[in-house]
């Protein structure tokens, strides 16, 4: 009888133990799920920043902001890339016909002033997005650790839980939008990785 006793004691002792320890562990991955969720919105923010401090150097009318803001998501990945900053003057190209459609009473003949403005604010802007895209890798890359670790995957059943990178376009408002980290980089980063040629 007393081994029987001893022995319902260690079980429900392990039982605890790994009742306990599971609690631990996905209250662990928990947290750094949403530390990756929260810093894709603050990347996010950095986007609407960027716009709303563009659209005020621009003078963009309210009545225009929504379609202003449409438009600007078209030059906003080339501009966080740097893809346009060339001796041809791509960028201010871009920038300009950008802030002319914004903007239609715009004084053009100011142009080289404004554009002076607005490249440096795209320079304090891309910086900043940068450190946050940082942040948003080792957020991604801590959750992903923890749960391919073996122990955790294979006895917590973490694996399940992993959290892909998109690929390609995404929508968050459609019905069927799972979560997943966009991280933007150079169209040219992506060339010179898969050819192994700069």
């Amino acid at each position: 009888m007393k081994g029987l006793i001893a022995t319902l004691v260690i079980v429900v002792v392990l039982a605890a133990t790994v009742f306990f320890a599971w609690i631990g562990k996905s209250d662990n991955e928990v947290v750094l799920r949403e530390n990756t969720i929260s810093q894709m919105e603050v990347c996010s923010a950095k986007f609407d920043e960027m716009f709303k401090s563009i659209a005020q150097i621009a003078q963009v009318p309210t009545a225009m902001m929504e379609t202003s803001k449409e438009a600007f998501k078209e030059i906003y990945q080339p501009l966080i890339e740097g893809r346009y900053q060339n001796k041809d003057g791509e960028q201010k190209d871009v920038l300009m016909s950008w802030v002319q459609e914004s903007n239609p009473t715009f004084d053009m003949s100011a142009s080289t002033e404004l554009y002076s403005k607005v490249q440096t604010v795209i320079e304090v802007k891309r910086t900043e997005f940068f450190n946050e895209q940082k942040k948003l890798i080792a957020y991604h890359q801590a959750h992903t650790v923890f749960c391919s670790t073996f122990v955790n995957k294979n006895f917590f059943m973490m694996g399940d839980r992993l959290i892909d990178r998109c690929k390609g376009e995404v929508d968050a408002d459609d019905e069927d939008y799972v979560f997943c980290v966009q991280i933007i980089k150079s169209a040219n980063t992506d060339n010179t990785y898969r050819t192994g040629q700069e």
